[in-house]
């Protein structure tokens, strides 16, 4: 008989013979639009939470020194403690012939300088940028005097508006804390209901960066300057022409001309939206490039990098850049210019220079349109200069200036000696 198979048997394989391959992994799963979805939420959750908390974990830097521009024109001027508050600062210029006397009024009576100019600068911009204008109108046998407007420049932020006083409680406010037996218990012992309902909420507080509240510290600080001798001439530039205008319609007698320098009440050449952006301006004001180039971009195409590492010094101190944003808030844009010219005999009559950019962009020569528009009477000029035609044209600005007025001094009867 033939031999029987040997049974089949789970022995190990001889250990010469090739290993048996194994099985071929699964194919991956392919991921979906879902799947990777909550990866990049928490990315990004993780990412701005670790941007707002870096700042209050390390350790708090030393202040860096302060641009050797900033510090001089810091010293050349000082900040007016006024009462009531805001203090403003101010730096005044005085012509070499006027020595020896508080406001240019000493020396010899041949050498006395009546000519007076106040520079009220625009939004960001201060009198740091107006520093060389106001040496320029110096040169020239002007008193000047550039004044930085509340909150802006170098003017110290104003003091935080009081809180509203607490509103009296509602009858469902009583009622859910103490209880509606305790309503019944009260007029059962005094007859009286004892809720009482809210009172209106009290009126807010007037922002100290609202043109009119502006203009009152201006004239507290022409006070403190001994500038309410003699009428003054206005520069207003940017956005100071609100605060300017409603200066010069509470004070009649105390202006004797207006100058306008690329003023628009509320179009400001520094885009103050950008520094609302908690990231992007914080990012903007750390890296000098930045701020140079929105500077450059936005106001003067001139600007060194000197001159705006000094405006980016300026607006990194404490509440600056909040003051900023604060007074582009407060704007008016209900402002008219015809309308505030026209809006009494004092305004209509003063004399009115317009020096607007000839070569900024041709939507801003529009802008200049209008406005020569609204003040037919004024003497209109176009200048080589941006924006901030005080950084790159300041000696063109101070010597149209000077002329203008001059030539008005002396129509109105001034001693110019």
């Amino acid at each position: 008989m033939p031999a029987a198979d040997p049974p089949v048997t789970d022995a190990a394989p001889d250990e010469g013979a090739p290993p048996r391959p194994s099985p071929p992994p699964p194919p991956p799963r392919p991921l979906s639009l879902a799947s990777a979805l909550p990866f990049w939420f928490y990315l990004a959750a993780a990412v701005s939470l670790l941007a707002l908390l870096l700042p209050h974990i390390l350790p708090p830097s030393s202040p860096a020194p302060l641009p050797p521009l900033l510090r001089g024109h810091l010293a050349a001027g000082r900040v007016l403690k006024l009462d009531p508050s805001p203090g403003l600062f101010a730096v005044t210029s005085r012509p070499a012939d006027s020595s020896g006397g508080g406001g240019g009024g000493g020396g010899s009576p041949a050498h006395r300088v009546r000519v007076r100019v106040l520079v009220l600068p625009g939004l960001a911009a201060g009198s740091l940028s107006f520093r060389r204008v106001v040496s320029s109108l110096s040169s020239r046998g002007v008193h000047a005097t550039a004044l930085d407007l509340p909150g802006q420049g170098l003017s110290p932020a104003p003091p935080a508006a009081p809180a509203p006083a607490p509103s009296r409680t509602s009858a469902l406010r009583e009622i859910m804390d103490r209880g509606i037996f305790h309503a019944f218990e009260h007029l059962v012992q005094t007859g009286e209901v004892p809720y009482q309902e809210e009172a209106p909420p009290a009126a807010a507080p007037r922002s100290p960066h609202a043109p009119d509240e502006a203009a009152a510290a201006v004239a507290r600080a022409a006070e403190a300057l001994g500038l309410g001798v003699a009428p003054v001439h206005l520069v207003l530039h940017d956005t100071a022409l609100a605060a300017g205008a409603a200066f010069a319609s509470a004070h009649p007698g105390a202006v004797r001309s207006v100058t306008l320098v690329d003023a628009a009440a509320s179009l400001p050449a520094f885009p103050a939206a950008v520094f609302d952006v908690p990231v992007l301006g914080r990012l903007v004001l750390r890296v000098p490039a930045l701020f140079r180039g929105l500077l450059r971009l936005c106001c003067a195409r001139g600007v060194g990098a000197e001159e705006a590492e000094a405006y980016r010094a300026a607006m990194r101190g404490e509440g600056k850049a909040e003051g900023v944003v604060e007074a582009w808030k407060a704007m008016n844009h209900s402002f008219r210019l015809r309308e505030w010219r026209g809006s009494s005999e004092e305004v209509r009559r003063l004399p009115m220079l317009v020096l607007w950019s000839g070569s900024w962009s041709d939507m801003w020569i529009d802008e200049g349109k209008k406005v020569a528009a609204a003040l037919p009477d004024a003497k209109f000029v176009y200048h080589s200069g941006g924006r901030w035609p005080q950084v790159d044209a300041f000696e063109e600005i101070s010597g149209l200036i000077t002329e203008f007025v001059t030539s008005s001094e002396e129509a109105a009867g001034g001693q110019i000696e």
